[in-house]
């Protein structure tokens, strides 16, 4: 064999190395490849989904699946304050969940009062004072919360504000004693499991950040 058939040997092999590696970094385009959207497209499609302009916030699709209204209501709100985050919400609210819902259960809400509207606070105190009337005292533990849904979300034009419906599914361990210090309801070492929708409600473009509760057992 002959330097020159050795030399064309070499190259034969040097260019199909160089082929099979363009083909692993490249990859192929056998047969069909959707066609990629330009960057500067200004809207989006997901399924089951209805468009909106502007592009397609991921949170609805996460939280809002099905329901254009509250979407669109979610759209509203994110436009008159971009940094709105319905995750950073959700996280909020349950703290504010437990908060509440202990402050109620120990009979002392003044803690919590800044997050009530004047209606939800009115119904927490006849509760609370019809208790101690029948001088009955509750003692609780909040275990955690297993779940967080959001069931609707809603915009007013007229005066600005946004309403939040969440619901909260909670590990809790709780009793009722008298005033002789006997149970009459529930049992400390047992872990109940209970269900809340709670509506909360905020001026959006308000200095103020916080959300009121303004509705509960829905």
């Amino acid at each position: 064999m002959n330097n020159t058939i050795i030399q064309l040997l070499v190259l034969a092999g040097v260019a199909l190395f160089l082929i099979i590696r363009l083909k692993n970094v490249l990859g192929t385009r056998d047969g069909f490849e959707p066609t990629k959207k330009p960057k500067n497209s200004n809207m989006e499609v997901k399924a089951n989904l209805e468009i909106i302009e502007g592009g397609l916030d991921e949170e609805v699709s996460d939280y809002l699946s099905g329901d254009d209204k509250s979407a669109r209501s979610l759209k509203r709100i994110k436009e008159l304050e971009s940094n709105f985050s319905l995750s950073d919400f959700i996280g909020g609210a349950g703290g504010a969940y437990e908060m509440i819902l202990m402050a109620f259960q120990a009979g002392n809400i003044d803690s919590v009062a800044s997050f009530l509207s004047s209606d939800v606070k009115n119904n927490f105190d006849e509760a609370i004072n019809d208790r101690n009337k029948k001088e009955l005292i509750i003692e609780s533990e909040f275990i955690g919360i297993r779940d967080t849904a959001i069931k609707k979300v809603s915009f007013n034009e007229k005066t600005s504000t946004a309403e939040i419906c969440v619901s909260f599914l909670a590990d809790i361990k709780s009793e009722v004693k008298n005033k002789d210090g006997d149970v009459v309801e529930g049992e400390k070492s047992e872990t109940k499991k209970q269900f809340d929708i709670w509506a909360f409600s905020r001026e959006i473009g308000s200095d103020n950040p916080n959300w009121l509760l303004i509705e509960t057992g829905l």
